[in-house]
């Protein structure tokens, strides 16, 4: 899809969910109250999945701010799962790319691989070599914070 392509895709998506979009630049951001998404101008594809993954916001926001880390990688995961589903479950590589740094910058404050983010930053890494820092390099089982401490001696 080219630029134009992308755009007119957001547009649509937009204009099903009575959602209004403002082109801004900087940082993306979306408000479900008022069904409002700030974007910058898509140059690639990355751009275009996150601009969904903004969508997401507006579509699937909890009513109240997220009040823990645990809950903020909710929402992020609920729009990035969002903005799959409305790509045909499936992005290229600088979407997939755009996925992980954005999620792993909220999944790295809460380290569950149990949570269904885990899942999404592999099936990432899955999709993209090139993507660094791989989850999948250093995680091979569930990670608990807070356990009891080792007290035996040092040797």
């Amino acid at each position: 899809m080219n630029s134009s392509e992308m755009m007119q895709k957001i547009n649509g998506i937009c204009e099903r969910h009575g959602i209004k979009i403002e082109f801004k630049a900087g940082t993306n951001c979306a408000n479900r109250r008022e069904k409002k998404v700030w974007i910058k101008e898509l140059a690639d594809s990355g751009d275009f999945a996150v601009a969904l993954h903004e969508i997401g916001h507006a579509m699937c926001d909890p009513d109240k701010e997220p009040a823990s880390r645990s809950e903020l990688l909710d929402a992020e995961t609920s729009a990035w799962k969002w903005a799959l589903d409305s790509n045909n479950n499936n992005f290229d590589a600088e979407g997939w790319k755009r996925l992980h740094e954005s999620l792993y910058q909220y999944y790295s404050g809460v380290m569950d691989t149990s949570h269904p983010a885990h899942q999404l930053l592999m099936r990432a890494e899955e999709q993209n070599d090139a993507i660094r820092p791989r989850v999948s390099s250093y995680f091979t089982g569930t990670i608990k914070f807070g356990g009891k401490r080792n007290t035996s001696p040092k040797k």
